[in-house]
């Protein structure tokens, strides 16, 4: 009796040995937890097998042997241990496991003989795991299959930690890619990259609100810049400047949205690992609007929408100074206008009136220059015309001009009907080798001279030698 018992303690014991050799090298953290457990159910020859990882938050459970009921069976037999609140660190059952596990109505209660459950420790924070093996008949001897338990749970536990330490690795960087995909889709920026065949390889949020287009529709097209750039040498300079010559400096581009507006956007490059750039902008087009009406403001005459005293003054300034003796096209007549007897339409019929005239007479400049003039108002009745020609007999010619049409079409508002006649002086400029002050002291002299002598005329005034 006792030769026998020592003969099956041997096999056991060799057996144990050969299929622990076997598993080993399965339980690598190469492995999924699917691909260990199959490995392990395997090679012992189990009828059923799972695996267990809990914490707080969740629980993971991995089967074979069982696909109708496994987790009611895991459950089952786990509160069964934890009611008897004793402190356990494997458990063998030589016979009838399977009516721990299930009712008597299913079949794996009368098929299981024997089984063996390891809790997996010590594992990270609170985390806890199980591994169970049940046979329909004795593997090994109760003490041998204890052992192999415990041997298989030691190599468990360090896979189960790792896999644990991954998890939470992969769980945290996926957690930082969310986040950043929430930033990059979020983000108050234009966020977008073109790889070097010019698809669109990234498209953020911003900039499907702002140019209207989804990602997949861009690609549509053959040349996505094309829809933001229709000119070609716009587009190659700015393909060269996210392509070529990537920089982290601001530039001003003007691409179009899908409804043909035209934006003004700022952007800068970043070099990726990858050696992809990304495109980082701003959409400043209510800025720069914005900024065109302060400047509007500042230079344009609130009443008659011309420039106002010092606006045109900056501009005489800037013609003074780049007029060139030879340079032709750089030359220019100043005329300063003064409207005839205009207190007494004040007077008259009230200021409403005057400003109504006002407005009237400069929409008549207006109409008799081929391109929207140069001129403002200096105050009062009083205005400054920059005329891009050089002989003064010109000059005289478009103030006759002006006086004729005024005859013509008088100012009419209601029952006031009113034909405005003005005043004029001259001076040719084609040489900067006079002060703009000194130019409008000239011109104010011959304006004054035409309503000295009768009004309604314009005269010539001369530079004076040097």
């Amino acid at each position: 009796m006792k030769k026998e018992r020592l003969h099956t303690a041997i096999n056991d014991a060799e057996r144990s040995l050969h299929r622990l050799a076997k598993l080993m090298p399965g339980l690598t953290a190469r492995h999924s937890l699917s691909e260990v457990l199959s490995h392990i159910h395997h090679v012992m020859d189990a009828r059923l097998s799972w695996i267990m990882l809990e914490n707080e938050e969740t629980c993971q459970l991995e089967v074979l042997g069982d696909p109708d009921n496994a987790n009611g069976g895991a459950q089952r037999l786990l509160d069964l241990l934890r009611q008897q609140q004793v402190h356990w660190r494997v458990k063998c059952w030589h016979k009838d496991v399977g009516k721990l596990l299930y009712c008597d109505d299913n079949f794996l209660s009368r098929e299981l003989e024997c089984g063996v459950l390891c809790r997996i420790t010590p594992l990270q924070d609170t985390s806890q795991a199980f591994l169970f093996l049940a046979f329909d008949q004795s593997l090994f001897a109760p003490a041998v299959l204890r052992s192999v338990a415990l041997i298989i749970a030691d190599k468990l536990r360090d896979y189960i930690t790792e896999l644990i330490s991954r998890e939470r690795t992969a769980l945290e960087l996926q957690n930082i890619v969310n986040q950043y995909r929430i930033l990059f889709d979020r983000a108050p920026v234009l966020m977008n990259s073109f790889d070097k065949n010019n698809r669109c390889i990234l498209w953020n949020g911003e900039c499907e609100r702002v140019f209207g287009w989804t990602l997949e529709e861009i690609n549509q097209s053959a040349d996505p810049l094309a829809l933001f750039y229709p000119e070609p040498e716009v587009r190659r300079r700015v393909r060269e400047s996210v392509n070529v010559s990537p920089s982290l400096e601001m530039n001003e581009w003007y691409p179009c949205r899908r409804d043909g507006t035209i934006l003004a956007t700022l952007w800068s490059n970043i070099m990726l690992p990858d050696g992809e750039i990304l495109n980082i902008g701003v959409d400043i087009t209510e800025r720069k609007r914005a900024e065109h009406l302060l400047e509007l403001k500042a230079t344009t005459d609130a009443l008659t929408s011309c420039y106002n005293r010092l606006a045109i003054l900056e501009r005489l300034q800037h013609s003074v100074e780049k007029c060139e003796e030879e340079q032709h096209d750089t030359h220019f007549v100043l005329v300063m206008i003064d409207l005839d007897h205009f207190k007494q339409i004040n007077d008259c019929w009230g200021h409403h009136i005057g400003d109504e005239a006002l407005i009237y007479f400069c929409e008549r400049i207006r109409s008799q220059c081929d391109e929207p003039p140069i001129f403002g108002r200096l105050g009062g009745e009083e205005f400054l015309l920059l005329l891009p020609v050089a002989d003064p007999q010109h000059a005289i010619a478009f103030t006759d001009k002006l006086r004729a049409q005024l005859q013509h079409q008088p100012f009419c508002m209601g029952d006031v009907s009113l034909t405005l006649s003005f005043s004029a002086g001259v001076i040719a400029v084609c040489q900067n080798n006079h002060e703009a002050v000194v130019l409008l002291k000239l011109v104010d002299n011959a304006l004054y001279e035409a309503k000295r002598t009768g009004r309604g005329k314009t005269m010539v005034a001369s530079l004076p030698s040097l």
